[in-house]
């Protein structure tokens, strides 16, 4: 029998989004929800664990500074790995090793410890996040890919929140150790889920050998009713990128699209840090809130974010991310800036951060999926790791900009544009994202599809 010509990118785009599809964003939402509740823990419980061990709190900051480091190894380093063994394996060996290495933090004897073993976790929080986005956008339509990673993402943040409640419910009466149990817990136990149910990535497996066995399977519970002979060779509709995955970052004209990418992950990741850990002594210093309304209007500014990733998505899927990301990065700027000027105490402030919400916040999740739209299957972990590492190093100098103000005694308005400056680059480096993926700058249909929803999206 001849063999036949099975493409499996119109097989994906045709198809409605069924439950192979949804098991899998599940799946990596899940162990998002591990992944941000790892990486902020240490927050939650800094005072605790500092009178556990008899020193300030002081002495345990380190810890975030070289759990970022870790984080940006692992982010830059697995996106690599996954590129070369699959998004399964380098999945189930991140969530095992951090759900170990949590564990053995209970353990811990000194702060010295505790600090090297969240550096070492954070090589596994940071192969997490690429490579539960690579795997989701490798099995959505192209129609829905943006929509797809910001619902995903939604565990991420659900997880940053879980802290909170874990802290409230457990610490005072367990102490801090099982902060940690749980952290370490939760990952072992999702990951025996994604080992009984999570397939590897299909455009992996077509990449990697058009005739793997595995691809029919997959696609056989994507339609059950769907009929193979065994003589298929598989195929996607994608360019062939030569070379080493991080060098062809550089390659075809996408040097100056991945300088762009990388700069707008490190500004946004500035903010959201910045905001992260001095909104609250901004609001309480600036407009003479109490802790518990400036804690309560930091929880508003998160709520507005997380709700707004329910329809960024489906935005940027309509309209590309380009245009999407730069509008909401604008009014973002506008408004942190504006949040120097008005009335701290007045209502103003939550009109405010319905904005700072959705563009701060919801647009790092649609940097995810622009950036994952941007690099082909071959590259995409990669490319996505080497941009959350970037973006690490700017999470790093976020808290050290929020440190020089309050150090220096600035007045609220430039405190503000510490942060408002940053996201005002945000947005023109995605517009330049968007000038370049136009048709009429020269790039092929393949990768102007990345900033429009009814192309191809390689």
């Amino acid at each position: 029998m001849a063999e036949t010509v099975f493409n499996v990118s119109d097989f994906i785009n045709r198809r409605r989004v069924g439950g192979t599809q949804v098991t899998v964003m599940l799946l990596c939402a899940l162990i998002m929800v591990a992944d941000g509740y790892d990486a902020f823990v240490v927050g939650f419980i800094l005072r605790p664990l500092a009178q556990a061990f008899g020193v300030s709190p002081a002495a345990i900051v380190p810890v975030f500074a070289l759990q970022s480091v870790g984080i940006a190894i692992g982010a830059s380093c697995a996106g690599m790995l996954a590129d070369r063994f699959g998004r399964r394996r380098t999945l189930l060996t991140s969530a095992v090793l951090l759900g170990l290495l949590t564990l053995a933090t209970t353990q811990a004897s000194s702060v010295a410890e505790i600090i090297w073993l969240r550096f070492i976790a954070g090589i596994f929080f940071g192969a997490i996040l690429p490579n539960s986005v690579a795997m989701t956008v490798e099995f959505a339509p192209e129609r829905l890919r943006a929509t797809m990673v910001n619902w995903m993402f939604i565990g991420y943040v659900g997880g940053v929140a879980a802290g909170g409640g874990v802290t409230a419910l457990f610490v005072t009466q367990y102490g801090w150790q099982s902060a940690f149990w749980v952290g370490g817990l939760v990952p072992l136990v999702i990951a025996v889920l994604l080992y009984l149910f999570l397939p590897e990535s299909i455009r992996f497996c077509v990449l990697r050998d058009g005739h793997d066995p595995r691809i029919a399977g997959v696609l056989r519970r994507m339609d059950p009713g769907l009929s193979l002979t065994g003589q298929e060779r598989f195929v996607l509709d994608e360019p062939h990128a030569a070379g080493l995955p991080l060098l062809a970052l550089f390659r075809e004209r996408r040097a100056p699209l991945t300088v762009l990418i990388w700069l707008a992950y490190f500004m946004n990741i500035l903010v959201i840090s910045l905001l992260g850990a001095f909104l609250p002594i901004f609001l309480h210093n600036f407009g003479g809130l109490s802790l518990e309304s400036a804690a309560a209007v930091t929880s508003f500014y998160s709520i507005c974010g997380l709700t707004a990733m329910l329809v960024y998505g489906r935005l940027i899927d309509l309209f590309g991310g380009p245009i999407v990301i730069t509008i909401t990065s604008i009014l973002a700027c506008v408004s942190v800036a504006a949040l120097g000027e008005i009335d701290l105490a007045s209502w103003w402030v939550y009109a405010a951060m319905v904005f700072v919400g959705a563009g701060v916040v919801a647009a790092q999740a649609g940097l995810h999926a622009l950036c994952s739209m941007i690099y082909p299957t071959r590259m995409r972990a990669t490319g996505l790791g080497w941009a959350m590492g970037i973006g690490r190093v700017g999470g790093m100098a976020g808290p050290l900009l929020g440190g020089m103000a309050l150090a220096g005694h600035w007045t609220a308005l430039p405190s503000f544009l510490t942060g408002a400056l940053p996201m005002l680059v945000v947005g023109v480096a995605t517009a330049g994202i968007g000038v370049m993926l136009s048709p009429t700058f020269g790039r092929s249909d393949a990768m102007a599809a990345a900033g429009r929803s009814s192309a191809p999206a390689e």
